[in-house]
């Protein structure tokens, strides 16, 4: 079980709505919530006890709503590497999701640079996602998918709503309804073995066609949470993951 959540925090409007959900979070079911902040390390940057001030005064009216004791700490560095510094295999990453802007056009989010890069599970929080309801699960059929079903069981049974499993497929051209039939029974059998021990999560099981980044977001729209896990190409840019942290409102767990 998860005992220890990292924030990143950036004083911006995509971190506030990671610390939103971090500490709905951490009144569920986690123990410890790590507000981790990158100072830069160049001469006009703040003092790091300047700067860790200015941190707490940003988080604490979250924390005190909540009843949260938080931790604080503040390092130089570029983000992505403080972050890949205070993380491990056992802890949740949760990050604001930002879109960096150059002349060319945009670069890879911290969000989906994060998702690339660390050892644990991402959640990328959008500034402006909506209050939602429900936990929708991305299914790949042919390839392990039970840790992102377990995530988003275990988050189905801590909010008391329901999962929503989602599949999504490009029918063959022949033998459509057999290929239909073939393709629902391994979604089922996935989320039966992944859920075995979650047997009290009510589960709804759907199979959609279309391109799969832009159906696992239209099926999140109005969801709490998208899970999703890495996939085996998930460091290839362009990835579905990539394109649907980039496209999502909902905020987005990527599962290790």
């Amino acid at each position: 079980m998860t005992t220890r959540i990292i924030l990143g925090w950036d004083g911006g409007t995509g971190s506030r709505a990671a610390l939103r959900w971090a500490t709905a979070r951490v009144t569920g079911s986690v123990g410890r919530l790590v507000v981790v902040h990158a100072v830069p390390d160049d001469a006009g940057s703040p003092a790091l006890s300047d700067a860790d001030l200015g941190v707490r005064t940003g988080v604490s009216a979250a924390a005190s709503a909540h009843g949260i004791d938080l931790d604080v700490e503040v390092h130089r560095g570029g983000p992505v590497a403080v972050l890949l510094g205070a993380v491990d295999a056992e802890c949740v990453l949760i990050v604001g999701h930002d879109l960096v802007l150059d002349a060319r056009g945009r670069r890879p989010s911290i969000a989906a640079r994060l998702v690339d890069a660390a050892p644990c599970t991402v959640v990328a929080v959008p500034a402006d996602a909506p209050m939602g309801r429900g936990v929708v699960v991305g299914v790949d059929v042919r390839s392990a998918s039970d840790a992102a079903l377990r995530f988003a069981g275990q988050e189905a049974r801590r909010t008391g709503t329901t999962l929503r499993a989602v599949a999504v497929w490009s029918p063959p051209g022949h033998d459509e309804e057999h290929a239909r039939r073939r393709e629902l029974q391994m979604l089922e059998e996935r989320v039966e073995d992944a859920l075995l021990g979650l047997l009290d999560v009510d589960v709804h099981r759907e199979l959609v066609e279309g391109p799969v980044a832009r159906r696992l977001v239209d099926a999140a729209d109005g969801a709490a949470l998208l899970v999703l896990g890495t996939g085996p190409h998930h460091r290839q840019r362009g990835t579905v993951v990539d394109q649907v942290i980039r496209a999502s409102r909902t905020a987005v767990a990527i599962v290790r």
